[in-house]
């Protein structure tokens, strides 16, 4: 850590909170805003979840910051915009003396753990967590699967045609093939497993916990009974309109034909309803997995978070998984907070962002501002559901920028002769892109003002100008 951030956690460190409270944030990747129950889901089962929306504040305009799992975990762990803390897409890593929640919260005393998937990159980068409940990422529950005859080195003849049957289903059915163990060996319980040991472990120390769930990313592969709990759901109807690509830009046609190795156009209505109830069975596996977990965790002095990092196409816009595209079904996600002794059963419907979780966070544990935070804290919200709290939010890759408004969706590709405008009010589904209509001129003109604005607002606080003192 450079000194500057030594003397930042430092501060916190010496201004302890008033009630130690403890933390714990859960997260699902790839899962969609629209995919539970307490978000209008009419056939999803997530009791879990629902619950914990019903006994504290659902934000039910969320948006994540990119459709990609590392950059968006590490908005929420930092409160920043990725063009900021600098983890611009998977292949990059976080910075050694970029603040994090595991960071400021370990200067000041807590106890800070990870289960599940590695919420940085790459795989074996902690920053700032102490501990991660599985030492070897991958291994320890691939030992699991041996142990019980799923794996080498005690794999019977008959197990290894059956897992040969599901690698050769995954490979040419879209990635949907449900894994032939039984739920006992899946890794949501698995992890669950070793949160839940180091909840039953005594100490005077408060913790952050980091549940960290793979599931419901793709591939689409849960355990029996979870494959065949949806097999003939009428699931909600997908977003799709013919013709739409025609004016949409090139890349996403492109993916609409070819994508992880298949063709998503070749996909029948039946192909896709195997891959949505696999999807579906994913999250209620997952779901029932974090109740055990809850179920340790005394709310009263617990603050809890649920969100994910990104969403899932499943089918709408003729597109599967997510990729480089803007569309709600990929950053409008989840976000609870719970307990902490914050209201119960309230819905927050302005607009927010993944990096206002941070900041939100320190203000609720008591700690002195998240260090460059660039987030908003979320508290007028949680006293005052009906209270305005941005006028806009913005996701973005290297090669593209999107805001978006309550009224507008602008996604700007630097230097290209294209780029998208949806009118939300008229078109709430994204079909139609009135970029280039003469009509939309004015709102094409305020939707770039946002944007510009925007992204000379948040400059890298970090990186601050140097003054010279002789001037």
């Amino acid at each position: 850590m450079t000194r500057r951030q030594f003397v930042a956690s430092a501060a916190l460190a010496a201004a302890p909170p008033a009630r130690r409270l403890n933390l714990v944030i859960a997260t699902f990747d790839q899962l969609r805003y629209d995919s539970l129950g307490c978000t209008g889901n009419p056939v999803i089962q997530t009791p879990v979840v629902d619950a914990l929306a019903a006994r504290g504040v659902l934000f039910m305009n969320n948006f994540c910051q990119t459709p990609q799992c590392v950059p968006s975990r590490m908005s929420i762990h930092t409160g920043r915009y990725p063009h900021t803390h600098r983890t611009l897409t998977n292949s990059y890593r976080i910075a050694d003396d970029e603040p994090t929640l595991a960071r400021i919260l370990g200067a000041a005393g807590y106890r800070t753990i990870v289960t599940g998937e590695r919420p940085f990159a790459p795989r074996d980068q902690m920053a700032g967590f102490q501990r991660r409940l599985e030492a070897a990422p991958g291994k320890e529950h691939h030992s699991l699967l041996a142990k019980h005859g799923w794996a080498a080195p005690n794999l019977s003849p008959d197990r290894a045609a059956r897992i040969a049957e599901f690698k050769r289903l995954h490979d040419t059915r879209y990635q949907a093939s449900a894994v032939p163990w039984p739920e006992e060996l899946d890794e949501s319980k698995y992890f669950s497993d070793l949160a839940i040991d180091f909840l039953e472990e005594k100490s005077d120390r408060p913790y952050f916990l980091h549940l960290s769930y793979r599931r419901p990313h793709h591939p689409f592969d849960p355990p029996a009974p979870y494959d065949s709990m949806y097999t003939g759901a009428r699931f909600p109807e997908t977003k799709k309109k013919a013709g739409e690509m025609n004016n949409k830009p090139p890349g996403q046609l492109k993916a609409t034909r070819s994508l992880a190795g298949f063709d998503p156009s070749a996909i029948s209505p039946s192909d896709l309803d195997l891959i949505k109830s696999f999807y579906y069975g994913m999250i209620t596996l997952t779901d029932k997995h974090l109740g055990r977990v809850l179920g340790k965790v005394n709310f009263a002095d617990t603050l809890v978070v649920f969100t994910s990092d990104h969403g899932e196409m499943l089918g709408d816009h003729g597109l599967l998984l997510k990729g480089g595209y803007m569309y709600d079904q990929v950053v409008h996600t989840p976000l609870i907070f719970a307990g902490a002794g914050l209201p119960e059963g309230r819905r927050a419907g302005a607009l927010t962002e993944s990096v206002d979780i941070a900041p939100t966070v320190a203000e609720i544990l008591g700690l002195s501002p998240l260090p460059y935070a660039q987030g908003k804290p979320l508290t007028a919200l949680i006293k005052n559901p009906k209270a305005r709290h941005k006028q806009a939010v913005h996701a973005e890759f290297p090669t593209l920028k999107m805001v978006r408004t309550e009224s507008h969706k602008l996604v700007h590709y630097p230097g290209a002769p294209y780029g998208e405008l949806y009118d939300l009010r008229r078109d709430p589904n994204e079909f139609d892109n009135v970029y280039g209509d003469a009509s939309q001129a004015e709102a094409r003109s305020q939707m770039y003002q946002h944007l510009s604005d925007w992204l000379l607002a948040s400059q890298d606080p970090m990186r601050a100008p140097v003054q010279d003192p002789a001037k």
